[in-house]
């Protein structure tokens, strides 16, 4: 119960923060490309910050034990998340294609990340970092794959699969938890200036906010009108929020029986960054790859108001295990 109570809470608390984005855009109070501008400023530079400052500790084995662990359950996780491919078979090509990205993909940078660190505790966005290195893993090669294979553009022209491996490497948050891999292995840790930390730790500190932001000046460009008579985004929120993140929780707790060094916390971070809304990633993909953008905003929008109250419920469970 104290783990649902903490996400709840702190779940609210990123909900609020939406707030002033929905005003921005609301009262025109801020010029177009003004959210992606700081979704720039959140994904190459805050989150990046946010991911190494969490490697700037001293080397322990037990803390690269545990990174390894969540490492594994983190490609469980998303394996899990495969199974919304079978789904949405009868909608149109574009909708199927962002229906499946919206399903499999959480946001797990935007949102996990400042939950974890709320809920948890600084030291434990370490472990969240390992997360979305998969996330990002899968996003750059199967997301993009969902979005191109075989796609259509409006011009006729016919896209072919562009999933790259190379570009999930080269990933920001990939290339700062691998140079934050390096000042954790070597001992080097200790000779980073304080200046520099707390520079780093400054700018970390605007991923929650501006993240949100960013979500309420989406949310509030929405039209919602007909949206709730589409029979696929009650079949999306099931899975999305209650029955692939129940799997996961399924899929852990076998891991833990058979005698896998499953702990509660690193437990809760899987469950939280599973049972996190839909990725925001979505509308940009869907932008990018022209597969109805308009759509896909409002599955993300909606995941994310109605994650307020999925979130806690996927993971209380993890408290009655320990």
């Amino acid at each position: 119960m104290e783990i649902a109570l903490d996400i709840v809470y702190n779940v609210g608390i990123l909900f609020i923060m939406m707030i002033p984005g929905v005003i921005l855009k609301r009262c025109r109070l801020c010029p177009d490309g003004f959210g992606k501008g700081i979704s720039n400023l959140v994904l190459y530079i805050a989150q990046p910050c946010l991911i190494f400052k969490a490697y700037l500790i001293d080397y322990s084995a037990e803390i690269l034990k545990r990174a390894l662990m969540t490492l594994l359950l983190s490609v469980v996780a998303h394996l899990v998340f495969l199974l919304a491919l079978l789904f949405f078979n009868k909608a149109n090509e574009d909708r199927r294609r962002m229906l499946r990205f919206a399903t499999i993909f959480s946001n797990a940078a935007f949102m996990g990340i400042p939950l974890i660190e709320a809920v948890l505790g600084a030291e434990f966005t370490i472990y969240a970092s390992i997360y979305n290195i998969t996330f990002n893993m899968f996003l750059w090669t199967l997301g993009v794959h969902i979005c191109t294979d075989r796609n259509v553009l409006n011009d006729g022209t016919v896209m072919t699969s562009q999933a790259s491996v190379k570009r999930a490497l080269l990933h920001p948050v990939t290339l700062a938890a691998a140079l934050g891999l390096i000042f954790f292995l070597l001992p080097i840790n200790g000779y980073v200036p304080e200046l520099v930390r707390e520079s780093v730790s400054m700018v970390s500190a605007l991923v929650a906010p501006l993240s949100m932001l960013v979500l309420g000046l989406r949310i509030a460009e929405i039209d919602f009108r007909g949206f709730f008579t589409d029979i696929n985004l009650y079949v999306f929120l099931v899975l999305r929020h209650l029955a692939l993140p129940a799997l996961v929780f399924g899929a852990l707790s076998l891991m833990k029986l058979v005698g896998l060094p499953i702990d509660a916390e690193l437990f809760k971070i899987i469950m939280i960054m599973a049972s996190a809304p839909a990725a925001s990633s979505a509308t940009m993909f869907a932008e990018k790859y022209d597969c109805d953008a308009a759509y896909v905003s409002k599955l993300v929008a909606f995941s994310t108001i109605i994650s307020i109250a999925t979130m806690p419920i996927m993971a209380m469970p993890v408290d009655l295990l320990y």
